[in-house]
């Protein structure tokens, strides 16, 4: 079923190509550049293609090993653009297909010295977890690493979305969906300082991203606004934070949007199949191996979630 009805704001969205200076209530959040950011760009020292290989061979390495990182293996890159030069060597290394991605908000406090207000990661094949007809979510995170869940809205594409220079608009996206439903991103790094560090390290070790829950299909709610799509998060059977899709700017639509032109930029496209966690609207909820976990949406509608080690892999 494709949710038109749930996406109110597309009248604002379509065909629309918000720059650097598209006000951000509209939700209409692109990859664009400020002027001061790129004149910083021009003076920077840029990670080189080694420098590059090695932070991503040691975070594919940590993670396949299931081992702890004490520290940022390498020199902290300055830009974004270096950030994903990192995470696309890593993702070549890893060699599991990726089959969706997550998006997640940058500080405001950083978003004019990053030129950007979102970040991407890659979700791997084997980490998503299929809950639409019931059951619970076996979730793995690093033991002594960075270790959370977060409650977020799933979108998944029932059709690819054609490759363009400036990625998609909400009009092309919306016929693309196949489903929109509850869900939660399973957060998890080797590095236990990953959030602390900032932006540009979350997005070299594939965005924080250890997994996606998909919950149930959330209902058509025509003409009901983004703050009527209530989320909630439990972890250990105590409410931990609640929210709703106005909890991310513009909705899971704009996360969307936004999503369509980053992968552009990287020459990469979403597909039929892709799940994209769309951003998390309870907080960041910390967990360990042990920890349960419940999403509800709509008051009701969800799944449970139960906390494992990640175990070395041998592949």
């Amino acid at each position: 079923m494709i949710y038109h009805e749930i996406y109110q704001m597309d009248a604002k969205l379509s065909g629309r190509r918000g720059g650097e200076n598209a006000p951000a209530a509209d939700g209409d959040e692109g990859v664009g550049r400020s002027a001061c950011a790129a004149e910083g760009r021009a003076s920077v020292n840029r990670l080189s293609d080694h420098e590059a290989d090695e932070i991503a061979r040691a975070f594919v390495t940590a993670r396949r090993q299931a081992r702890p990182l004490c520290d940022f293996p390498g020199r902290l890159p300055a830009t974004l653009e270096d950030a994903y030069r990192v995470q696309d060597r890593a993702i070549a290394l890893d060699g599991r297909r990726v089959v969706g991605w997550k998006v997640a908000m940058i500080r405001p406090d950083l978003r004019a010295g990053l030129g950007a207000d979102r970040l991407c990661g890659p979700i791997f094949e084997g980490t998503v977890h299929d809950c639409r007809a019931g059951g619970r979510a076996d979730v793995a995170v690093h033991a002594d690493g960075f270790a959370a869940l977060e409650a977020e809205f799933v979108a998944g594409f029932g059709r690819d979305l054609p490759l363009r220079p400036d990625g998609a608009t909400a009009t092309d996206i919306l016929p693309a969906l196949a489903f929109l439903a509850a869900g939660a991103e399973v957060a998890s790094s080797p590095l236990p300082t990953l959030n602390a560090i900032g932006p540009l390290a979350v997005v070299c070790d594939q965005g924080n991203n250890a997994g996606a829950v998909i919950g149930p299909v959330l209902p058509a709610c025509a003409g009901q606004p983004d703050a009527a799509l209530t989320s909630e998060m439990l972890i250990d059977g105590v409410s931990v934070g609640r929210g709703s899709a106005a909890s991310v700017p513009g909705g899971p639509i704009a996360a969307l949007v936004f999503l369509t032109r980053a992968l552009a930029a990287r020459g990469r496209h979403l597909v039929a199949g892709d799940v994209v966690l769309t951003g998390m609207t309870t907080g960041i909820h910390a967990v360990t191996p042990g920890s349960r976990g419940r999403i509800a949406f709509l008051g009701g509608l969800g799944c449970d979630i139960a906390v494992t080690a990640i175990a070395p892999r041998l592949s």
